[in-house]
């Protein structure tokens, strides 16, 4: 017999169920308003379901949002299903899966928080066999031990993933990192406003230098050079984000950066002429570099040259 022909029906208010249980949980990171609003209109029309625990409380199976709507539409009674205690956990989240996958599409975040869960219940081949495919996930690779890493990570990461504030690949190194240099980090792209590219830029080379200097992200992030720009109060945010990843760049690659420094120096000491314009090779791979010159005629072009002739012969 199914267990969904096993369910006894119950109506009771919303408050009831506890709703923080995540035995069955299988998040979605969309915006409940419009969900709150038809739930007010039109009332919880189809009857969430409910397990019965052990000791007499109520954990949801499905419909776990339209309870959370309830809730904050203040409906005060909603008609459930009521699932038998002895249902294994196993079987109950067959039955979410199974509900959601008919409903929605699942975005990384939720994605990877689904391997997670699948593979701490199940056998990794019956996670193969069952789950991923409906998923779209190749049952071997990099990509399935990705996702379980990240799908660990704590919800407002996971959410910053499903909103597209950072990459799936930045998610992965955030699982690499301690709960406190996470929190530092995702703290950053927070106060800095990043993109999801900035984000990568900036979760990659702090990374990186932690690794470097054996210190802690946080630790890093503590020291004069990032604080003086982090609590510059005169500086906007996006000046700020600006001298912050050019502080991280002049740690990462400080040889080029001095090169660049001295050689945006030397050009400066060439001409105060904006119809000039000179290049280094990629990476300064070389002494040489380009200079292109604009001028309305040849005349014109050659008095430029000439007076970067009579800077070269005065040195």
């Amino acid at each position: 017999m199914h267990w969904l022909d096993r369910t006894s029906t119950l109506k009771l208010d919303p408050h009831e169920p506890d709703l923080e249980d995540s035995t069955y949980l299988i998040p979605c990171f969309e915006d409940m308003l419009p969900l709150v609003e038809s739930v007010r209109r039109m009332g919880v029309i189809n009857p969430p379901v409910l397990q019965r625990t052990p000791r007499g409380g109520l954990i949801p199976v499905l419909g776990r949002r339209r309870l959370e709507a309830a809730r904050e539409a203040a409906i005060r009674q909603v008609e459930t299903k009521i699932l038998p205690a002895e249902m294994p956990a196993t079987d109950g989240f067959k039955l979410a899966f199974g509900d959601n996958m008919g409903r929605r599409s699942f975005d990384a975040a939720c994605s990877a928080y689904l391997v997670k869960r699948l593979l701490d219940l199940f056998p990794r081949d019956v996670v193969a066999g069952d789950f991923l495919p409906a998923l779209g996930i190749p049952p071997k690779g990099p990509r399935l031990d990705r996702l379980s890493a990240i799908g660990g990570l704590e919800f407002p990461v996971l959410k910053a993933l499903s909103c597209g504030k950072i990459h799936e690949k930045t998610a992965a190194i955030l699982a690499e990192l301690n709960p406190e240099d996470r929190e530092t980090v995702m703290g950053l792209v927070d106060g800095l406003h990043l993109n999801a590219n900035k984000a990568a830029e900036i979760v990659t080379s702090l990374h990186d230098l932690s690794i470097f200097h054996s210190k802690g992200i946080s630790e890093l992030i503590r020291g004069r050079q990032f604080r003086a720009i982090l609590h510059d109060g005169q500086s906007s945010v996006p000046t700020k984000a600006s001298r912050f990843r050019e502080l991280i760049r002049s740690w990462m690659f400080p040889e080029l950066v001095a090169s660049e420094h001295e050689f945006d120096l030397w050009r400066r000491s060439l001409i105060g002429n904006d119809r000039i314009q000179v290049r280094p090779v990629p990476s300064f791979e070389s002494e040489e570099c380009f200079i292109e010159v604009r001028a309305g005629n040849r005349l014109e072009a050659e008095g430029i040259v000439a007076k970067i002739k009579g800077v070269d012969s005065e040195r």
